[in-house]
């Protein structure tokens, strides 16, 4: 998504604001119905899965082209047979997805990775291994970006973690699958590329420590 429909000030002054996809008024409100997040314009009346969200706590920018991207952390959570951590999204892009979150100004992505994996699954005190940090054109998210630059991380759990998951609001139906597995389900379209990027990583599953 571009910007160019955004009046100048709006990129430097700092304010957080939510734009209608349809008519560009910031009278937006998000809503939750079901187990599903949307967007309401109270000006237009648009109902979305989305809406252009301007945060300053986030790490965005826009390249070229003008193109809005995010920057994410992810977490492939893996236990010893192999098998990851996967969850349905309560928000746009709606799919399973894995641990994962957008990049805060005042943290790097190691303490992004960690904190996005607690709020999402209250596994704490894990050891993080990197596996890669790569662009992600094409992938949309609820506050409007369609790229995203992603940090994405593997850590081991014991055999029994599975029953300790506790998701957050962002996540229902937790499920374990391995990384051929996943791909027979409707994932997200970015942990699709990750899955095919960090395939050779994760089936060589590593001890939980």
């Amino acid at each position: 998504m571009k910007l160019d429909f955004l009046p100048p000030h709006a990129l430097r002054d700092g304010a957080v604001r939510n734009y209608c996809l349809r008519c560009h008024s910031t009278s937006v409100e998000w809503r939750t119905e079901g187990a599903r997040r949307h967007s309401v314009c109270l000006a237009c009346g648009h109902v979305a899965d989305r809406a252009l969200v301007l945060d300053p706590a986030v790490r965005w920018w826009t390249d070229a082209e003008g193109e809005y991207w995010h920057e994410t952390a992810g977490v492939f959570v893996q236990d010893v047979h192999g098998r990851l951590l996967f969850f349905d999204r309560t928000a746009f892009p709606f799919g399973l997805t894995i641990p994962a979150g957008h990049v805060e100004r005042h943290e790097d992505s190691d303490e992004a990775a960690a904190r996005e994996l607690q709020e999402e699954t209250g596994i704490t005190g894990r050891r993080l291994e990197h596996l890669t940090r790569t662009p992600v054109p094409g992938d949309g998210c609820r506050r409007g970006a369609d790229a995203h630059l992603w940090h994405v991380y593997r850590t081991a759990v014991a055999v029994d973690a599975e029953l300790a998951v506790e998701l957050g609001p962002e996540g229902t139906s937790a499920l374990w699958l391995t990384p051929d597995e996943a791909l027979h389900h409707p994932v997200t379209y970015a942990v699709r590329r990750l899955l095919g990027e960090c395939r050779d990583a994760l089936i060589s599953p590593r001890t939980a420590g």
